[in-house]
């Protein structure tokens, strides 16, 4: 049996490498957000690790990459905010180690409107999975955060 699971490991080597994190229940994400807004992601964008912006379509995100995607969103509502109300306009980094390509995010999120899970002053996720929800989970949230909507 061992032999048959290392032969298998060795067939399979890139599900080693592969980049995930466990999933997260949406009442702890809510319990630990700053900030949850209504948002429409006006663009998407990324930079290098000196801050450069990066154009090319086929730039990418990952384990060992420097470059960071940030979602550049609209607020439309503030649901919830810890301390002040974040501003009218958001950039949102997402986590570097997930595999994208800029012209793939740019194409299917940019007009996108969702609900948005974020903490601190830098508007970050609260969460590298699940951050953005739907507005069909909008009614949840709000019990969760118990808040009227």
């Amino acid at each position: 049996m061992r032999i048959i699971l290392l032969l298998l490991a060795m067939c399979l080597p890139g599900l080693a490498l592969a980049t995930s994190v466990l999933p997260k229940p949406l009442e702890e994400m809510v319990r630990e957000a700053d900030h949850v807004v209504v948002a429409k992601i006006v663009s998407v964008d990324m930079v290098d690790g000196r801050g450069r912006p990066l154009t090319q379509r086929n730039a990418r995100t990952g384990p060992g990459l420097p470059n960071q995607m940030r979602f550049n969103l609209e607020v439309q509502e503030v649901l919830f905010a810890r301390t002040k109300p974040p501003p009218r306009t958001l950039r949102v980094p997402l986590w570097q180690m997930w595999h994208y390509s800029l012209g793939t995010m740019q194409d299917d999120l940019t007009g996108a409107t969702g609900i948005f899970l974020l903490k601190g002053d830098a508007y970050e996720p609260v969460y590298p999975a699940g951050f953005q929800r739907t507005l069909k989970e909008r009614a949840e949230i709000v019990r969760l955060l118990g808040t009227p909507s």
